[in-house]
């Protein structure tokens, strides 16, 4: 595949164009709260596609909580787009910057790694792509104490970011900022209690299998391409989390 089409589906893979069409038929009030989508059956014809790729799209409903799955029924509308939303007033980018110069890092491997079933799925890229897998660790700069064991993302043509990240500071999103025509969007977070891989036992000096926090960050440009995701399992005790939720208004909602 050309360059400019392996950058195309990245930035506007086809399960983000099924997700937008269907948050879109929500929004005009196609389907509403209590109705049944389409079968993915139906739903693969209707935007010619796998059911793969029918299945992380609406992943990305059920995600903000606009669709629930019923066995034996199907998916079910749950909220409709223009209902009021919370936003999280924590994590700006910034701040995400900000801990990285509290923080000093070790990249202890960089590999360009063609991606299997698993990792395609994961990555939301097709199977047979390549991007490089990039392993750090973290510690405090105050007692030297390890915080974090990440494993990160990025597809293979951020090579020359790659390069750079041993040699700075930042992290690895911001030299990519800087050095391609990327602007990060939004970051999406996941948070959840996990076990630990054999390299983040080892990286974090605890034994395979132990609970840590594990905080998944997805970064989407502005074109709505996944650029990086990263990985980092961290010690509980030196991990916290705080945020402030406000209510946004929707001036279709009032």
């Amino acid at each position: 595949m050309h360059s400019n089409g392996v950058k195309d589906l990245l930035h506007n893979p086809k399960h983000m164009q099924v997700s937008k069409n269907l948050i879109a038929d929500l929004e005009r009030g196609k389907f509403v709260p209590g109705e049944l989508l389409p079968t993915e059956a139906i739903l693969q014809k209707r935007f010619n596609c796998s059911r793969h790729t029918i299945r992380v799209a609406l992943r990305t409903l059920y995600e903000r909580g606009l669709v629930v799955s019923k066995q034996g029924k199907g998916t079910i509308v749950q909220n409709s787009p223009k209902q009021p939303l919370y936003q999280s007033t924590f994590s700006t980018l910034q701040g995400l910057v900000q801990y990285a110069k509290t923080t000093s890092r070790t990249v202890l491997t960089t590999n360009l790694v063609e991606l299997d079933r698993d990792l395609s799925h994961w990555l939301s890229c097709p199977q047979g792509y390549k991007w490089w897998k990039i392993r750090t660790k973290r510690q405090q700069k105050s007692d030297g104490a390890i915080v974090a064991s990440s494993t990160i993302y990025v597809p293979g043509y951020f090579e020359k970011a790659v390069s750079k990240l041993t040699k700075s500071v930042l992290p690895l999103f911001s030299i990519m900022q800087k050095e391609y025509p990327h602007e990060i969007a939004r970051v999406e977070q996941t948070f959840s209690v996990a076990y630990t891989t054999e390299e983040e036992a080892s990286d974090l000096n605890l034994k395979q299998g132990a609970a840590v926090m594990v905080v998944e960050r997805r970064f989407i440009d502005e074109r709505g391409g996944l650029i990086e995701v990263a990985r980092s399992a961290h010690q509980p005790e030196h991990f916290r989390y705080h945020m402030t939720l406000n209510q946004v208004t929707n001036p279709d909602n009032r």
